[in-house]
């Protein structure tokens, strides 16, 4: 029966129901009345049972009508065909079940318009590169060179290249990023000090025109030390994009309503970011000032969030500050 109709199965279980009572009153009335008032009275049971069954299929018709009714509708959800939220003015069961699967519909619809826009500008983002390496390419075909310098037109090939090979790896690694961090579940008290000063060393050797003031405290979080590196990798990297001249890193070991965290604050003296852009910033499809979407923020909190810590940016005077907060841990 489970895999029958919902309403067919509680038409049969009342219909049963009635036709086992009915049974019962004639087997009781057989040893007290006449065979003529019996015959009567089988007549009337039996279009009383007929009736009974009516009222049965009316009955769960009536109860299964708004489950066919959002079924109808979570089949056209399901086929990504949008339509007006479900208007089901009712308090019950079904009405919560109808809101939730507007709430569903809704987040369905944001993603689905996000990935779209996500895709249609990150193919032309791509693309970009695509066609400088083309075009001097065929320059170099053709004997033609930037600045009549062979090199410097292969020098922009290379460059182009390796930009092109940076977004297609942090796409790769965010479209498996849930996958890295499940598997990657070794962790283990992790050196923030030192993930921070291997950092700058490593931008300061290919970006030397921006002085980096660090204080940096030798703390401890217990973390995956690959993906905290990764996370703390592309704050610096936005920053050191914006920086004027000047970045200020510090790792202190502070209080917050009497728990024990690691703060990580990042400082650029770049221009300020606009209020309503500061709510968006770390978002999947977030579109930076460059027209550009930032993966690598979005990584920075996914990957901060699976460390039951927090990310955030705010403009602090002069300064843009960026603030990472991670439960502490001892060596």
């Amino acid at each position: 029966m489970r895999d029958k109709p919902f309403g067919l199965q509680i038409w049969v279980i009342m219909t049963a129901f009635l036709t086992f009572i009915t049974g019962i009153i004639t087997v009781v009335l057989v040893t007290y009345v006449s065979v003529d008032v019996l015959i009567n009275l089988v007549r009337l049971l039996v279009i009383l049972s007929i009736i009974n069954i009516c009222i049965a299929k009316f009955i769960s018709n009536k109860i299964t009508e708004p489950l066919r009714y959002l079924e109808k509708k979570v089949r056209k959800i399901a086929n990504k065909e949008w339509e007006e939220p479900i208007d089901l003015n009712r308090g019950d069961e079904f009405g919560k079940l109808a809101s939730s699967i507007n709430m569903m519909q809704e987040s369905l619809k944001k993603m689905e318009m996000e990935e779209e826009i996500f895709l249609q500008s990150v193919s032309h983002d791509l693309k970009t590169p695509i066609m400088v390496i083309h075009s001097y390419s065929q320059a170099l075909l053709d004997r033609i060179y930037l600045n009549d310098s062979f090199d410097e037109t292969v020098a922009v090939i290379i460059k182009e290249a390796k930009h092109l090979e940076k977004k297609v790896e942090k796409l790769l690694y965010l479209n498996s990023l849930d996958y890295i961090l499940e598997r990657k579940s070794e962790c283990k008290p992790t050196n923030v000090q030192a993930i921070v000063h291997n950092l700058i060393e490593r931008f300061l050797l290919v970006q030397n025109n921006i002085v980096i003031h660090n204080q940096l405290k030798t703390v401890f979080v217990w973390g995956n030390e690959e993906e905290l590196t990764v996370a703390l990798e592309n704050i610096l990297e936005n920053n050191m994009r914006f920086a004027k001249s000047s970045i200020w890193i510090s790792v202190n070991r502070v209080l917050v309503q009497e728990k024990e965290l690691v703060e990580i604050i990042l400082e650029n003296d770049g221009p300020p970011i606009e209020a309503e852009q500061l709510d968006q910033l770390f978002n999947h499809f977030y579109k930076g000032m460059n027209g550009k979407f930032g993966l690598g923020l979005f990584i920075t909190k996914k990957i901060i969030q699976f460390h039951n810590g927090e990310v955030h940016a705010e403009n602090r005077g002069k300064r843009v500050r960026f603030t990472i907060l991670l439960p502490s841990t001892t060596n």
